[in-house]
């Protein structure tokens, strides 16, 4: 008996130590010595899938598409494993609506909120749940619901060493920062830590132009919310990097248009609606050559972003078209800081009667100089926001 039992031991070891051979234990950090012990044995079990590196989360490139598609089933696999792990946090990520299809729209795990979501959440404009449905666009991204079933975005944003986004939202939600009024960022609802890699948990917003904008006052809030964002960004030098329109933030969830030809909905614009800045990956926060260079750029990229809305207000805001060109021009030493520009902007605001802001606004898009027109009048779906 003594006998057979040492043989077993013996082969349950030499078994062990090949495994350990062949496949390395690596302690998992997580919080808590239990969690620490079943994500080591999760990770042992998966291969590894997330590791200390902040370059798990880089891609290829994306024209060869078999290197896109190893690339997209390596990062779904690891947005898989972490589930249970965002659970254990208290946030639930949506999954593939058919995991059997690569390229899958991602929708809800549990049903929304019947309460009404207040500040930092988003007011929310969702006829059903199929109207949060969307689709995995970026590797470091996944959207999720709390446990009250709110909306809200996990992120990866760096690896152990503090990345330039994680630097940067300590900074802007810094006890000073947080509560700025011109402080136009995402709020952060969490900072979550996995085994070295840093997740940021933030309401889940729009994008600020994905509503219609039926009156002018819409878009001179809208203005005016990025003009003052950007000013109050360098004037605590931070340049964001990367001033686009898919940067830009609306705190409301509406239903997106499928197609161009779809109308856009409106009525969600009202003087109470909050706007934000999203994506700090490419941001500078040290005081260099660089920040000063990254101000300019900024200046130039916020121009470009707004110009394609707030131009078709011209006939109502002639100057706006001026102010954007001086803002494009980065290699002139006349071109308006950011802190300028606002105050240019709010003294060509400022002539405009109430009536003026209530006009509406008949064009879609400027592009090039020429103006979209809208065929029919928009789709309101409030009139409280």
């Amino acid at each position: 008996m003594n006998t057979r039992v040492a043989l077993s031991v013996s082969l349950v070891g030499g078994l062990l130590a090949t495994t350990y051979l062949l496949r390395p234990i690596h302690v998992v950090r997580v919080q808590g010595v239990c969690s620490s012990f079943y994500w080591t044995v999760r990770s042992w079990l998966w291969n590894y899938p997330v590791t200390e590196d902040y370059a798990i989360w880089d891609t290829g490139d994306p024209n060869d598409r078999q290197v896109f598609e190893s690339d997209r089933i390596r990062l779904l696999r690891i947005w898989r494993f972490l589930q249970p792990f965002f659970v254990s946090r208290g946030y639930r990520p949506y999954v593939l609506k058919d995991p059997t299809d690569l390229f899958s729209d991602i929708v809800p795990s549990i049903p929304a909120s019947t309460e009404k979501t207040t500040y930092p959440f988003a007011q929310c404009f969702y006829r059903t749940d199929a109207d949060a449905e969307t689709y995995f666009y970026s590797p470091f991204v996944w959207p999720a619901r709390d446990t009250l079933g709110r909306d809200v975005i996990l992120k990866a944003i760096s690896g152990p060493q503090p990345s330039k986004e994680l630097r940067a939202f300590r900074l802007l939600q810094s006890d000073a920062l947080r509560d700025d009024p011109r402080n136009h960022t995402i709020p952060v609802l969490d900072y979550i830590n996995f085994n070295g890699q840093v997740f940021v948990v933030m309401p889940r917003w729009n994008g600020a132009t994905a509503a219609d904008f039926a009156k002018v006052g819409e878009l001179v809030r809208y203005g005016r919310a990025f003009m003052e964002a950007v000013a109050f960004l360098h004037e605590h030098n931070i340049s964001h990097g990367d001033m686009l329109l898919q940067n830009i933030m609306t705190d409301a969830l509406i239903p997106e248009a499928k197609k161009t030809t779809d109308p856009l909905f409106a009525g969600v614009r009202g003087p109470k609606r909050r706007y934000a800045l999203i994506d700090f990956e490419t941001a500078i926060v040290d005081y260099s050559p660089e920040l000063l260079a990254g101000f300019k750029k900024d200046v130039r990229d916020l121009a470009s972003a707004l110009e394609f809305n707030l131009r078709c207000i011209q006939d109502v805001i002639p100057d706006i078209g001026p102010l954007f060109d001086s803002m494009k021009d980065s290699a002139s030493p006349t071109q308006p800081s950011a802190a300028t520009a606002l105050s240019r902007y709010e003294e060509i605001c400022s002539s405009l009667s109430a009536e003026d802001l209530e006009l509406d606004v008949r064009g879609m898009l400027w592009l090039e100089g020429k103006i979209t027109y809208r065929r029919a009048p928009s789709v309101y779906v409030s009139d409280t926001a």
